[in-house]
């Protein structure tokens, strides 16, 4: 194994055929005779935020001086490669649009154990995009409230999104049969957060920074490609006002989620997290921050193809390279929240110079289009690029 090298998984291609083979499938059973389709994971939109992303002029040497005590590389190799490419070349504020939501194939209540996302699609960045991307203007980037995934390989993937299909029951025993993804699904799923807006975000999976000389798109999951640098993404909370020293993290209450429990029993959805967002942002002075930042692979045990690994911080730190911002603002509207359904996300919509890596990311290019095109038809929605500037 060496460093920043992605690798094709066995039978990779008929696998990740099977795998859209049966998301088309599922979204058809779900969705087939309604008009109102939803993703086929993260399905419960808690609402769609303005912010903005100001990138930093950040000190290219330190890091990599940093990075070069971690990885065992020499400064003349790093000296080679750029930290400053794509959205990270200069200091510049992009508008933003953020879409935050809960991890699971269906909409369920806030206090059930889950993941939460928060998707985040930077507008008015320029360059060469990557073939994949659905928009021209664009940058995503899909993080959660976990370094983690729980499903480790393409076959993972389609054995467990196939019981789902089937039934909770069918999923429950793939779990069962398979102790390592059930570990992680519960380890991933085990938090109740305060808030979103205070929230831990990771992109979980890698990306390239930069691409190799004469790279060719059509190699990667038929050979191993090695590529300057790879990277993770994070979004660290902090305080709004200088020195933006990290947050504490908070969880939900017991007392809240019992009353929640309760109000449940006779009929009362819990909505938590769209309703702290309502209100949290509601307020004159709110103001809420991230340090966007970057992990750059230290070593080729950090695995990029098996995201249920994490990458320990300790011996592969995160460096800060922005700074994304939300403010007061309304958000309660329904042409609001119907935007926040429609606005479509995707690792793969962005700059060529930030290519996803690894087996996850490569089937992504796949089912994101295809559930994102199952659910703009089903909705009569003819999918415009976002702005920033749209209003409600």
């Amino acid at each position: 194994m060496n460093l920043f090298t992605e690798y094709p998984e066995k039978d990779e291609q008929q696998r990740c055929d099977r795998v859209t083979q049966v998301t088309r499938k599922r979204m058809e059973d779900l969705y087939g005779n309604g008009d109102k389709a939803l993703r086929d994971t993260h399905a419960k939109t808690h609402a769609a935020v303005r912010a903005t992303l100001e990138m930093l002029d950040f000190d290219e040497q330190s890091i990599k001086q940093a990075i070069a005590k971690h990885t065992g590389l020499s400064e003349s190799q790093l000296s080679t490669v750029s930290l400053k490419q794509g959205l990270l070349a200069q200091a510049k504020t992009y508008p933003v649009w953020l879409r935050f939501a809960n991890g699971r194939t269906s909409v369920e209540h806030d206090y059930d154990g889950d993941t939460r996302s928060m998707s985040v699609k930077v507008m008015g960045v320029e360059g060469d995009r990557l073939l994949a991307s659905h928009e021209q203007h664009s940058q995503d980037f899909v993080v959660q409230n976990a370094d983690i995934f729980f499903i480790e390989t393409i076959q993972n993937y389609y054995g467990f999104f196939s019981s789902v299909a089937k039934s909770k029951l069918w999923a429950l025993v793939w779990l069962l049969l398979h102790p390592k993804q059930r570990g992680c699904l519960k380890t991933i799923t085990s938090r109740t957060p305060k808030s979103l807006l205070t929230e831990r975000y990771w992109s979980g999976s890698a990306s390239a920074l930069g691409l190799p000389d004469g790279f060719d798109p059509t190699q990667p999951g038929t050979v191993p490609v090695t590529y300057p640098l790879a990277v993770k993404y994070a979004f660290t909370p902090v305080a709004p006002a200088a020195p933006h020293s990290p947050l504490t993290v908070e969880m939900r209450s017991p007392s809240s989620i019992e009353q929640a429990k309760t109000a449940a029993k006779n009929g009362v959805a819990d909505n938590y997290y769209r309703d702290d967002l309502i209100q949290s942002l509601g307020q004159a002075e709110a103001k809420y921050c991230w340090d966007f930042q970057i992990q750059v692979q230290a070593s080729p045990e950090q695995s990029i193809d098996n995201v249920t690994m994490s990458w320990d911080e300790t011996k592969a730190p995160f460096f800060t390279v922005g700074r994304l911002t939300v403010t007061s603002q309304t958000i309660d509207s329904e042409a609001q929240q119907t935007f926040a359904e429609n606005i479509q996300f995707s690792p793969w919509n962005g700059l060529t110079v930030h290519r996803p890596i690894g087996a996850l990311n490569r089937l992504r290019r796949l089912v994101y289009p295809l559930v994102a095109d199952y659910r703009h038809y089903s909705r009569h929605v003819e999918y415009q690029e976002p702005t920033g500037y749209e209003q409600f």
